[in-house]
């Protein structure tokens, strides 16, 4: 069953719009703060350990457009662990393991915190 939202007037309309648009927003940064901080702290976990530099280039930013979160490893051997080698290193594939793990989960909290905001 779909939310019906019942608005009459054309200021009741625009007041609601701006309201949802600001509060979803809100909630949907929040959310997608808090899944890369999960994703980054798993990354860490599951990262190779041999000088520690690796987990310590692990780190995560805001994105340039939109509500978009980054996280990765800057250290310059990351590549070569995440993937790894022609030469037969074989790869670790801790961030994508990390993001298989934890993305479902953080998809779902952000949906339910869009849903809690357009219940309102």
């Amino acid at each position: 069953m779909r939310p019906t939202i019942r608005i009459t007037g054309i200021d009741q309309c625009i007041s609601f719009g701006d309201l949802i648009s600001t509060n979803v927003t809100q909630a949907i940064e929040k959310e997608t703060e808090l899944g890369a901080k999960a994703i980054q702290k798993r990354e860490r976990e599951l990262a190779p350990v041999k000088s520690g530099m690796l987990r310590k280039s692990i780190v995560n930013r805001k994105g340039k457009y939109g509500i978009t979160r980054m996280v990765r490893a800057k250290a310059p051997h990351a590549p070569l662990q995440e993937y790894g080698t022609k030469r037969g290193v074989k790869g670790k594939h801790f961030a994508q393991r990390a993001r298989s793990e934890l993305l479902p989960g953080i998809q779902a909290k952000i949906r339910q915190a869009v849903r809690n905001e357009v219940k309102r």
